[in-house]
C-alpha cells in the first residue's frame, strides 16, 4: 500500500484548483473548456470584464447583446427627444399625428443619428434637440468602434476548433484495459503538432484532500491531426486507475481534464484546446468504432467527424479487479 501511495505521489502534478477535498460534486472545466471557478470579493467593477465576456460569448448571444444594446440607446434617445418635445424637430409635428407615431418618428430619428447617417427627413430646431443630437451622435461613433474592435476580435483570434467525443471508454488494450477518448479537427485549416495532456483528478478519502494525477498516455503528439487521434491511457500496475471500477470513481468525484495544445498552421500560432470528462461520462466495456473514410473523385479523403462519438459495447469484457 505504501509503495502504491508513493507512485501516486510521483505522479501528482499542481493543476492550479489547489487540494481541497469538497462534499458536495464539482466539476473543474466545463463542457466547453472553461475554467469553472467563480472569483469574487473586489467588487462587481473588477469581477466584470466586458471585452472578455463579448469576445468569448457564442456568435448568437453577441448578435443579441448588439441589437438589444442598439435598440436600447434609441429608445432611450427617443424619450429624450420626446421630452424635450415633439415641436423642437423640424419635418416631426404632422398635423393629426398621434402621440404613438411622434416617439415612433423620434425613434427612428434617433437611429438616424446614432449612425450619423441623417436623411434630414426630421432636424433638429434649438439648443436642447441639438446637443442631444450631438450626443447621441458621439455615443454612436464610439458604440459602432467599440463593437468593430470585439468583432474584429473574434475573428482574428486564432482558435484550436478541436471536437471531442462524447464519452471517455475503457475499453480492451495490450492484454488489459484502456482509457480511451478521441478528438478531431472541425475545421479545414490543420492542427499541426498536435500534443495532448491528461490529468485526473479524485478525492483520497483518506487524506481528505483531492489529487491531480497525471496519466501517462501511449502517445501524447502528433504531426498532423488530419482524420482523428484516439488518445490512450494504458491501464497497467502504474496507473493510478488500477483497480478503480466506475462505481468507485463515482464515489470519489473523480474528473478526467484534457489539455491540447496545437500550432494552427493559418496563423502560424500556438492555439489550446481543453475539456473535462466527469465519471458519469465514462463507459466500461467499450471500443471505439473504426472511422471510414471515403476516396473522392478528386483523390481526397473524406470523413464525417461526428463518427468519433460512436462506439460499440464489448459483452463479458474482463473487468480490472481490485487488488487484494
Amino acid at each position: 500500500m505504501a509503495v502504491f501511495k508513493n507512485k501516486l505521489k510521483e505522479q501528482e502534478r499542481e493543476l492550479g484548483f489547489g487540494s481541497k477535498n469538497y462534499a458536495k460534486s464539482v466539476r473543474f472545466l466545463d463542457k466547453n473548456g472553461k475554467v469553472n471557478v467563480q472569483r469574487t470579493g473586489l467588487g462587481w467593477y473588477n469581477n466584470t470584464d466586458f471585452y472578455h465576456s463579448l469576445i468569448s460569448a457564442s456568435l448568437s448571444k453577441l448578435i443579441l447583446i448588439i441589437l438589444g444594446t442598439y435598440v436600447l440607446i434609441n429608445v432611450l434617445f427617443a424619450c429624450l427627444y420626446y421630452i424635450i418635445g415633439a415641436q423642437h424637430f423640424g419635418g416631426l409635428d404632422i398635423p393629426g399625428s398621434s402621440k404613438s407615431q411622434e416617439f415612433i418618428g423620434l425613434f427612428f430619428f434617433s437611429a438616424q443619428t446614432i449612425t450619423t447617417l441623417g436623411y434630414g427627413h426630421i432636424y433638429p430646431i434649438g439648443n436642447a434637440a441639438s446637443i442631444a443630437a450631438a450626443l447621441e451622435s458621439l455615443l454612436g461613433l464610439l458604440s459602432f468602434a467599440l463593437a468593430t474592435g470585439v468583432l474584429y476580435g473574434r475573428f482574428s483570434r486564432p482558435k484550436a476548433h478541436v471536437l471531442y467525443s462524447k464519452n471517455i471508454l475503457i475499453s480492451p488494450y495490450r492484454e488489459s484495459k484502456g482509457l480511451m477518448f478521441r478528438i478531431t479537427n472541425k475545421k479545414q485549416y490543420e492542427l499541426i503538432e498536435s500534443e495532448a495532456v491528461l490529468t485526473m483528478t479524485i478525492n483520497n478519502p483518506e487524506t481528505n484532500k483531492r489529487e491531480f494525477l497525471n496519466l501517462k498516455l501511449e502517445i501524447s503528439r502528433v504531426n498532423f491531426l488530419a482524420m482523428s487521434w484516439t488518445i490512450v491511457h494504458h491501464i497497467n500496475e502504474d496507473s493510478p486507475l488500477f483497480g478503480l471500477i466506475k462505481n468507485d470513481l463515482l464515489e470519489r468525484d473523480a474528473e478526467f481534464i484534457i489539455l491540447i495544445k496545437a500550432i494552427n498552421d493559418t496563423y502560424s500560432q500556438n492555439v489550446n484546446s481543453r475539456i473535462s470528462y466527469k465519471a458519469n461520462d465514462l463507459i466500461e466495456n467499450a471500443k471505439f468504432k473504426h472511422l471510414s473514410p471515403e476516396a473522392t473523385k478528386e483523390g481526397k479523403l473524406k470523413v464525417s467527424v461526428t463518427e468519433i462519438h460512436h462506439y460499440d459495447l464489448i459483452e463479458n469484457a474482463t473487468l480490472n479487479q481490485k487488488p487484494t
